[in-house]
């Protein structure tokens, strides 16, 4: 069983004890039925109102910890992003570098045509 402190338990150990001696302690005192009818319907509001604040106490727990699993997936999202962008710009880096291997391997091979076609034409005028 979970060990509750008086702040974590619905209600304190000595709770009905002493609510007990409350109700001993105000029939001895000549209490009327009427402010006894008050003090029981302020305990009844008490409870209630113990019962909301655990409740509001569990829900902001529970939207405390999904906050904190939307901050770690955004911050997941940005490393996923960054890296995405690393990858287009060596992507960038690496198509620019074949699209230069493609002009040169096209000079070359105009060159080399050109060359060619040179020694055809001194090949028929002899």
């Amino acid at each position: 069983m979970m060990n509750m402190n008086r702040y974590t338990q619905p209600f304190p150990r000595n709770h009905f004890r002493h609510t007990g001696c409350m109700l001993l302690l105000l029939l001895i005192t000549g209490i009327s039925p009427a402010q006894a009818d008050t003090i029981e319907l302020l305990q009844k509001n008490a409870s209630i109102a113990y019962e909301k604040m655990m409740d509001a106490k569990k829900s902001a727990d529970a939207l405390a910890k999904d906050a904190a699993l939307a901050l770690r997936k955004v911050d997941t999202a940005k490393q996923k992003l960054t890296e995405a962008e690393q990858e287009a710009e060596a992507a960038k880096i690496r198509s620019e570098r074949a699209r230069m291997a493609a002009q040169q391997a096209t000079d070359q091979w105009k060159q080399a045509t050109d060359a060619l076609a040179n020694e055809w034409g001194n090949s028929e005028v002899k």
